[in-house]
């Protein structure tokens, strides 16, 4: 069974056309750090000692590299609130190789350095107003959401968020299932949770099975032609979500359509 999870890992860099080791040396940790640093900016690159700090306790920093460049990692931590895990905090990809199969790369040999360690669940946060983003985490993986956190980094100045609030959803990988999960398709008269008719607002539906979250397609790009109307998104989605959630409803998926409502916790 390690065999299998080692191959699927091997199989996906293989796909992707890249290498995927631990960092062992001074340069692979300088590399990390040059990666955070060309895509996200320079405050959020961890210190070199930390990352040093985190070679010392196992594989939680993974490096990508084509033809020996580096291209993408990933940094994480082992975790023990509610149950063992390893939280994945960072997989960054630089942008001339995205969509190239680097960051599924990076999410499968994260899992079999899990599993080669006993640990079955891997948790990380996203944001909800990125589908991209959603569809890779809950379609193309196989993660489901399961909480929602509304500013939960604060103010933060990299190039992704610089002037917009953190809200993040949670999610868990069960990482001895299947990987992937199908879309999930709402019926064309399932209610919407947001309002995007004339302003884009929490609508007066309530939260039922089959309800959508409707999303929109590019939310960075928005944001960057009309931030007030991706204010208003951040607010509806943030309103929406913690409906469905409080409301002990689960989220089953996403589609073209948006997010879509499962059923409560505990019921079938």
């Amino acid at each position: 069974m390690v065999d299998s999870w080692d191959n699927e890992a091997r199989e996906a860099a293989a796909s992707a056309g890249v290498v995927i080791d631990g960092i062992v040396s001074g340069s692979d940790r300088e590399s990390v750090a040059s990666l955070m640093n060309e895509i996200w900016g320079p405050d959020v690159v961890l210190p070199l000692n930390m990352l040093r700090a985190m070679q010392f306790a196992g594989d939680g920093v993974l490096l990508a590299r084509r033809n020996k460049i580096p291209v993408g990692f990933s940094v994480g931590v082992m975790g023990s609130a509610d149950g063992l895990h390893f939280h994945s905090h960072q997989v960054g990809v630089v942008k001339s190789e995205r969509s190239s199969g680097v960051g599924f790369a990076l999410k499968m040999a994260q899992r079999a350095v899990c599993l080669v360690s006993g640990v079955t669940e891997m948790r990380w946060t996203f944001d909800p107003l990125l589908y991209s983003n959603a569809v890779f985490n809950l379609n193309r993986i196989g993660a489901r959401i399961y909480e929602f956190l509304p500013n939960v980094y604060g103010a933060r100045n990299d190039q992704f968020n610089l002037g917009d609030v953190t809200d993040r959803v949670k999610v868990c990988w069960s990482l001895e299932s299947d990987v992937g999960a199908l879309s999930v398709t709402a019926s064309s008269g399932a209610p919407r949770l947001i309002d995007v008719s004339e302003r884009v607002i929490r609508s007066n539906q309530e939260v039922v099975v089959g309800s959508v979250l409707p999303i929109p397609p590019d939310y960075h790009a928005l944001r960057a032609s009309n931030k007030d109307l991706a204010s208003m998104w951040r607010v509806a989605m943030s309103l929406a979500l913690h409906d469905v959630l409080e409301s002990g409803h689960s989220i089953a998926g996403i589609g073209e359509q948006g997010y879509v409502v499962g059923v409560r916790s505990g019921t079938v």
